[in-house]
């Protein structure tokens, strides 16, 4: 058996929610219609080799969006499955995307409908530094950490011994974020910066909404895994940078040494997860 019991169903899409969960839809058209763009090509250019250096079968993505990544790597032979929050129900449903493999979950208590060990190979992009926040990124939640160390160990609990899971989002020790705002704690000099550069600009010590690697391997400490840094040339386009720069940020993190992917000089945290047993 792969899936656990389901607790509620919202518009053909089933799910562990509450009871009575009702939950408004805040992707916008454009985003909507930017996911459907880039999703399977970044599913088959930059996620699909790396799927492929190990043996998988089942796959899922969490934080899946319109599902684009989930079902083009279904069109290449896996048994493949997304999970996002209640309100991406509709889209679904207009972009066809089927109830059984398309699910939904509590955006304050987690829990994947997969039964312990039953996925192959996850992944999961920009999302966790969503999670915690009172807003969906820049207000921290004072159990901000136990939020995201649970969220993580979650998808871990459902990878099977030698399954991988692939995390990634905008790093906290490198000093431009092109992808959000500024943390609502930002201090006058990162709010400044940031006005001034069109980028933003924050601090790369203390805390912020953003992670970093250092806090993968505490909310994963005493779990068997190996924890891997990743590049993330062919998967950032830097669309938001500003235009002159994009051509050398994408070769900047093109010939970035591998001894430097796991620290501040990655613009993301891009960490491959192996649980050893």
């Amino acid at each position: 058996m792969l899936t656990k019991p389901f607790t509620a169903e919202l518009s053909g899409y089933k799910g562990i929610l509450p009871t009575g969960t009702v939950r408004s839809d805040v992707t916008t058209e454009d985003y909507a219609d930017a996911q459907e763009i880039f999703q399977p090509g970044k599913a088959r250019g930059f996620l699909l080799p790396i799927i492929r250096e190990a043996p998988a079968r089942t796959l899922l993505d969490v934080g899946c969006g319109m599902g684009g990544m989930a079902t083009a790597l279904e069109e290449e032979g896996y048994q493949s499955y997304g999970v996002d929050l209640p309100g991406l129900e509709r889209r679904w449903a207009s972009a066809g995307r089927s109830p059984d493999r398309f699910f939904l979950v509590d955006p304050d208590r987690f829990a994947l409908p997969f039964v312990d060990g039953s996925i192959d190979f996850a992944f999961t992009f920009g999302v966790i530094e969503h999670v915690g926040t009172t807003d969906g990124h820049a207000d921290r939640r004072p159990n901000w950490h136990t939020a995201r160390r649970d969220w993580l160990r979650e998808i871990f609990r459902v990878l099977r011994p030698g399954g991988r899971m692939l995390v990634g989002g905008p790093n906290r020790g490198f000093l431009l974020d092109v992808a959000h705002g500024p943390d609502s704690r930002a201090a006058a000099w990162e709010l400044w910066l940031t006005r001034r550069l069109g980028v933003t600009v924050h601090r790369i010590w203390g805390d912020n909404f953003l992670w970093a690697y250092g806090d993968v391997r505490r909310y994963l400490d005493g779990l068997p895994c190996t924890i891997e840094a990743r590049s993330v040339a062919g998967f950032l386009e830097f669309s938001r940078a500003p235009a002159a720069l994009r051509g050398l940020a994408r070769a900047y993190v093109r010939h970035l040494p591998r001894a430097l992917l796991g620290t501040g000089f990655n613009p993301w945290v891009m960490a491959l997860i192996t649980r050893t047993h």
